[in-house]
């Protein structure tokens, strides 16, 4: 695919193919944007506050952790309806306006510049727009919410929780960035850079994890356990990752907006890591009818 940025399979935790567009002047050195891969790494920095005992329940409302969400629609909300975008916060329709201020608020762009603030960003939602748990919708205030919960429960930013206790385990270039708002609070529905082999350990890091069945091992399988439907045909939604049906298990993928992969498959051993920017790209091509689900299923 021309628009494909980078390609790599690990298979028993060994890297047995790369390939990077030498015409971008991509090569493993080069720091790539997850895009919404990057929530996966949220949830990573959740399930091991989780397994420190710093969150006692997923079940546990977010006002619990976090004064500044006391205010918010999401006070009432639980950690795992938050976690599988099911919070009944955001409005069910795809409101575009809405998204799109939201996300520049949060990152300081346009007439926001210099005031990024992901707070104020998620306090223009004033009410609960269904009952939590009802009704799965994929949008920004979500991730918002929890990285502002792991802000005030441990006074670090979500970038340097999961630095600490996920990325420097698996890391072999020691790099990455995730943009924070004025308040150091991280951006966290998308925007971590890592090189591709980072990307392609995080998918191992999560495979071993599962594997060995340690407690983040078993909060990354009740994400998939638990995956409520969304409406991509076949695609359900875990712990800040969408779940697909690869050779008939149900199969941890992150994905990110442009044709962003990360399909970790336990049942092989496989890691397969796809980053590709074409703003086209529609549910059609890539999420719906099995496509990436068919390329995973393929690789032995």
């Amino acid at each position: 695919d021309k628009f494909n940025l980078a390609a790599l399979i690990r298979k028993n935790n060994e890297l047995v193919y790369a390939r990077y567009n030498k015409k971008r002047n991509i090569n493993n050195n080069t720091i790539l944007h997850g895009m919404s891969m990057s929530k996966t790494a949220l949830s990573t920095a959740v399930g091991t506050l989780l397994c420190n005992g710093k969150i006692k329940s997923l079940n546990d409302e977010l006002g619990k952790y976090s004064p500044s969400l006391a205010k918010t629609p999401y006070s009432k909300i639980s950690i795992k309806n938050t976690l599988q975008m099911n919070s009944g916060v955001a409005p069910i329709q795809n409101d575009y306006k809405l998204r799109r201020k939201m996300n520049r608020m949060a990152m300081g762009m346009g007439k926001h510049e210099g005031k990024a603030d992901m707070l104020k960003s998620v306090s223009i939602l004033k009410g609960n727009a269904r009952e939590q748990g009802s009704k799965h919708f994929y949008f920004s205030s979500d991730p918002f919410a929890l990285s502002i919960m792991i802000s005030d429960l441990t006074n670090k930013p979500a970038s340097q929780i999961f630095y600490e206790n996920a990325f420097k385990k698996f890391s072999t270039n020691n790099f990455m960035h995730w943009v924070s708002d004025k308040k150091g609070i991280t951006v966290a529905q998308a925007r971590l850079t890592m090189t591709a082999i980072d990307w392609s350990n995080f998918g191992q890091f999560v495979n071993d994890e599962m594997k060995n069945d340690t407690c983040l091992g078993k909060f990354y399988k009740e994400g998939i356990e638990n995956a409520v439907d969304t409406k991509r045909d076949g695609v359900k939604y875990g712990y800040q990752f969408w779940v697909y049906n690869v050779n008939g298990s149900p199969t941890l993928t992150m994905t990110g907006h442009g044709g962003f992969f990360n399909v970790v498959n336990t049942t092989n051993n496989t890691i397969l890591t796809m980053f590709s920017v074409d703003e086209n790209y529609k549910y059609g091509n890539l999420f719906s009818k099995g496509t990436i689900s068919k390329i995973a299923s393929e690789i032995n």
